[in-house]
């Protein structure tokens, strides 16, 4: 079975469910709290986990509850925590998220241990890289952790899937290396400077990204859908599919992990983008990062119901 390793966050999400976001100066009564394991790294191991991959999880969490809640939702998931580093010198990630009625939100993170994962923490577990197929990376831990483990895989030829959250600024030789690019609509604004609003101004970003270096570019749209484009002229643009959204936090993950899940299952680029577009948008309709992130069986019915037809699943 292909290996998937994921190296990246944990975040324990305080969730506060309010009818809108509060203006500058102003307080309003909110509906609900909840907390939620979460995290891009560790939301993104559990959704191909989910599906049904073979994931391992190289991060760092703090010697606290959060992080014992982080480890204990990773194995729950199927999902290897062997290399997960416990680091008393700071505490584990925490997100505080606003969430509104309409499913928007807004969330501030406080990374914590999260940015005391080093370079020396990838250099000495290369031999895992080494024994791995697809590396997700993110971008809440520091950026030349991710630079080292890039250049790892990248020596060991693998498939390097990026996914730029929060937006940074990347070194150009780095994007060469990446197999993946797949930033969001906001984020592919911060790389190329253009309003991402449908699939013909998606086209010009991600040409934009093209020339920068990437290889593929996805780039997600939320309700709008899905747009994909590669140095081999492969273009794909798969329609956002209409659900009840109680909560947008982790959607992306989720498409991230269905995404190597597809991959790592040999399903063409199409195939791959419909696949992972149908389990962020059934993750939407679900509270919470990881509780929200659906199985295999689900995402199944969820496109049979819609007659999304991929003739594997």
């Amino acid at each position: 079975m292909i290996k998937i390793l994921v190296i990246g966050s944990f975040m324990m999400d305080l969730v506060a469910k309010t009818p809108r976001a509060p203006r500058e100066g102003e307080t309003i009564i909110g509906h609900s709290f909840s907390q939620f394991t979460g995290g891009k790294g560790a939301n993104q191991a559990v959704a191909a986990a989910k599906l049904g991959s073979n994931v391992t999880m190289l991060g760092k969490v703090g010697e606290d509850s959060f992080g014992d809640s982080q480890i204990n939702s990773l194995k729950s998931a199927g999902v290897n925590t062997e290399y997960v580093i416990k680091d008393n010198s700071d505490s584990t990630g925490v997100g505080f998220v606003t969430l509104e009625d309409n499913g928007k939100n807004r969330i501030i993170i406080i990374p914590g241990v999260n940015m005391l994962l080093k370079p020396s923490d990838i250099i000495r577990n290369e031999k895992l890289i080494k024994l791995s197929d697809i590396i997700i990376l993110q971008l809440e831990i520091p950026l030349e952790t991710v630079y080292t483990a890039i250049d790892i895989a990248y020596k060991y030829s693998k498939t390097i899937i990026f996914n730029p959250a929060p937006a940074a600024k990347i070194n150009n030789e780095y994007l060469k290396k990446v197999s993946y690019f797949i930033p969001n609509e906001i984020e592919a604004k911060d790389f190329t400077g253009i309003d991402i609003v449908n699939k013909e101004s998606a086209k010009i970003a991600a040409a934009k990204l093209l020339k920068m270096g990437c290889q593929n570019t996805v780039i997600t749209m939320g309700d709008k859908g899905v747009y994909f484009l590669n140095i081999k002229d492969e273009e794909y643009f798969v329609e956002g599919i209409n659900v009840n959204v109680i909560d947008t936090t982790a959607a992306g993950d989720a498409f991230v992990g269905a995404f190597a899940f597809g991959l790592g299952q040999d399903l063409d680029h199409y195939d791959c983008l419909r696949l992972a577009n149908a389990s962020a948008a059934l993750s939407v309709t679900r509270m919470g990062a990881q509780p929200s992130l659906p199985y295999l069986n689900e995402v199944r019915k969820f496109m049979n119901d819609r007659k999304i037809k991929i003739e594997k699943y």
